[in-house]
């Protein structure tokens, strides 16, 4: 691969900083779909979202610091405001990539188990009203089970996905002790229903210039969660990455997500969310960008590849708006 041009070079770096600026902006309002996010964790497409790997078994790691905040959450049956909401996710994550085709194209299939450490605190509004709560959890998350199908034709390269979630995680309904003190366990590490993600991936990479355009598009959809009858609706997601690859493998981007509710959450449960925070709507929106670096080289005959990033959410509504750290490491075999 060529060293990119001096030209390329501050065109990429423009966009890094135009997408800085955007990021900046910030609505400070953010109300919430259940649980506060989505199955689908923003942010997991940035560079070679179109690309399915090459025949072989990958193993991968992401580690992912989440710190947001809301004014309202409905989770588990409980309804609270005035959140702040703080994560560590550890997804191990196992891919194998085959010589099958089928439909034309190579087949994979990735399995991903998050670790997750979480705490919140927050003002309780029901079952009964508590200011200055707080939980913690920690446990295993949802289980994602994600094949795909690969296409590529040159520079362009495409993949169809079809990501199921799980609900393996740590689940139960909400609790709270009157005290004195007051004490609530409202948090929990799963969705508490399946669902399912539908996204076609596509990224152009030049080799003799090291350019890359990459983005993906999904569809969210969740069944209800039972426990609590609140059913999310269709939550739509683009993601987007400008990257530059140099010759010695190191990769500086910038990436984004934009994030959109396709309709009104509905059940008894979204019904008393609404209630409680006198919203209009429970239809959410969030947008998210920041910059990228990765660096990938070969030991022996396996392939490495590292990549950290960060990502200032902004222009929420009724979801969790903040800051995210995240950071991957990946083995091929």
């Amino acid at each position: 691969m060529k060293i990119a041009s001096k030209s390329m070079m501050r065109r990429l770096w423009r966009a890094l900083l135009a997408l800085a600026a955007v990021s900046v902006l910030d609505s400070g309002q953010a109300l919430a779909v259940e649980g506060g996010t989505g199955a689908y964790l923003l942010g997991s497409r940035d560079i070679y979202a179109g690309i399915v790997p090459m025949p072989g078994l990958y193993l991968g790691n992401d580690v992912i610091y989440i710190n947001g905040r809301l004014d309202g959450l409905s989770v588990a049956g409980a309804v609270a405001t005035d959140v702040q909401l703080t994560a560590i996710v550890d997804k191990l994550i196992v891919t194998s990539s085959t010589r099958t085709k089928i439909l034309g194209g190579r087949f994979a299939i990735s399995a991903q188990l998050p670790i997750v450490s979480t705490h919140g605190d927050f003002d309780l509004v029901s079952p009964i009203s508590g200011i200055g709560l707080s939980d913690s959890q920690a446990g295993l998350g949802d289980l994602s089970i994600i094949p795909m199908l690969g296409y590529d034709h040159g520079n362009f390269h495409y993949n169809v996905s079809v990501p199921f979630f799980l609900p393996t995680g740590q689940y139960s309904d909400a609790t709270v002790k009157r005290g004195p003190p007051i004490e609530a366990d409202i948090l929990s590490l799963s969705k508490n229903r399946p669902g399912v993600d539908p996204t076609l991936g596509v990224t152009y990479l030049n080799p003799e210039n090291g350019i890359e355009v990459s983005g993906a598009l999904g569809v969210t959809f969740s069944a209800p969660n039972g426990a609590t009858d609140y059913n999310t609706a269709p939550e739509l997601h683009f993601e987007a990455t400008i990257a530059q690859h140099l010759q010695n493998g190191l990769v500086l981007a910038a990436t984004g997500y934009a994030y959109q509710q396709l309709g009104n959450d509905t059940g008894d449960g979204a019904e008393q969310l609404q209630k409680v925070l006198g919203a209009d709507s429970l239809q959410a929106r969030v947008f998210g960008a920041g910059p990228l670096i990765g660096y990938s080289t070969k030991i022996g005959d396996n392939m490495l590849s590292m990549k950290v990033k960060y990502i200032h959410e902004f222009g929420a509504l009724r979801r969790v708006e903040g800051d995210v750290v995240w950071g991957n490491i990946t083995i091929g075999f």
